[in-house]
């Protein structure tokens, strides 16, 4: 039990993570701005803006899939790929995010949905066949 609760917290603080961050961009936090200064978004053959508008959807969306249980497995590998993004683009700068990675890995390869939506989802999806 204490290991099914320690991923639910795991898997919600991971998820107010990229929900914070992901309503950050639509407010022009630092990180909006700080995309908008890097060069991997400026040369992209869009308006750097409309990146910042993506991220910040994608971050918003993985964030409330996570803390409500949502295809927990996959939003992890979204939270994962898109750290392996920054940590990148950030040339290692941000090793808070080396943690986050270190979560969202575990998340993509355990499968747990206690107190998920998810699961509740499947069995009334499974239920209708």
């Amino acid at each position: 039990m204490k290991n099914k609760l320690a991923f639910v917290v795991m898997r919600v603080t991971l998820g107010i993570v990229f929900l914070t961050f992901g309503i950050g961009k639509f407010r022009n936090d630092i990180w909006a701005e700080t995309m908008r200064t890097l060069d991997f978004f400026i040369m992209l053959p869009w308006n750097v803006n409309v990146s910042v508008a993506l991220v910040g959807i994608t971050e918003t969306l993985t964030g409330v899939a996570l803390i409500i249980g949502l295809f927990t497995r996959f939003f992890a590998a979204i939270a994962a790929a898109q750290l392996i993004g920054i940590l990148i683009l950030l040339k290692f700068e941000e090793t808070r995010d080396i943690g986050l990675l270190g979560m969202a890995i575990y998340m993509t390869m355990v499968n747990d949905d206690y107190l998920a939506i998810g699961r509740f989802w499947r069995k009334n999806k499974g239920g209708m066949r």
